[in-house]
């Protein structure tokens, strides 16, 4: 198959409710006899996907979905992920995909996300889910559809403010600030921090703090008006400093800064960041 670049089309929530707690949707319909590849980095939201007419196949650090005549609905859901994902998608292929902000998703899903996304991908079995999910694809108003199924499964949950405070915390991004400090900001004890954490997460408060601090360096490069060095973005993120910003990268990406900003592509606006393939 040709490979060739392609075309999403990202949305913001209308409800107020929703945009609170999901950065985005995104619609992607591939075309026959078309390949297209993009690498996706570690990032501190949560991508759930539906998928109508695919086959899915996962592979350590690469996910294939392919056009099927047999298949009808998939749902998949990203785990945490501290390393690149090759994501292939091959054929006639219609997603329709939710990011939800940190702990979004938490809103949205009785079972806690650790439970439901161990690994770095994988198939989300929630047969509430799935039901609305096969109505999804039969009309032509699928985003209205969507909103009205996720304000009816949003609920409140006084468990997740002392979690949601600590990622203010961690989103700063300086190590100085140790996770034991950050636990008893927030009221809880250490282990029950991290246990809790992880539960709520998916990753531990330290493998977010990786991610955060990435993610941020990414927006203060490619979102700002000034042409900012390495140097300049090392210390404004927090990083010890340079070699082990440089060190951090490669660990995340598999490039080192200079490489990774020559090979990515901010898709539809700023909102999304891979290297397309």
């Amino acid at each position: 198959m040709p490979i060739s670049y392609f075309v999403i089309k990202t949305i913001t929530p209308n409800s107020p409710i929703l945009k609170k707690h999901i950065e985005c949707f995104y619609i992607y319909e591939g075309k026959s006899n078309t390949r297209y590849a993009y690498v996706a980095f570690p990032h501190y939201n949560t991508g759930l996907s539906f998928f109508k007419g695919a086959t899915i196949k996962r592979n350590q650090t690469r996910i294939e979905i392919t056009e099927s005549t047999t298949n009808g609905l998939q749902i998949e859901i990203l785990g945490k992920y501290t390393y690149p994902l090759l994501i292939q998608l091959d054929g006639l292929i219609r997603e329709i995909s939710i990011v939800f902000k940190p702990m979004g998703i938490n809103r949205f899903i009785q079972d806690n996300y650790q439970s439901i996304a161990p690994n770095f991908t994988q198939e989300f079995t929630n047969s509430v889910w799935r039901h609305f999910g096969e109505d999804l694809f039969t009309g032509e108003d699928d985003l209205s559809k969507l909103e009205s199924f996720l304000l009816s499964q949003f609920s409140e949950n006084q468990d997740l403010i002392a979690i949601e405070e600590s990622l203010k915390l961690l989103e700063k991004g300086n190590e100085q600030t140790t996770i034991d400090t950050i636990a008893a900001k927030v009221g809880l004890n250490l282990k029950t921090f991290q246990r809790h954490f992880n539960k709520h997460m998916g990753c531990s408060p330290i493998e977010y703090r990786r991610i955060c601090r990435f993610r941020n360096s990414l927006t203060s490069k490619l979102n700002s008006s000034e042409l900012k060095n390495l140097t300049d973005i090392t210390y404004e993120e927090g990083y010890y400093d340079q070699s082990y910003f440089i060190k951090e990268f490669r660990k995340l990406t598999n490039h080192n800064p200079k490489d990774f900003f020559k090979a990515t592509s901010k898709v539809d606006g700023d909102k999304i960041v891979w290297e397309l393939k």
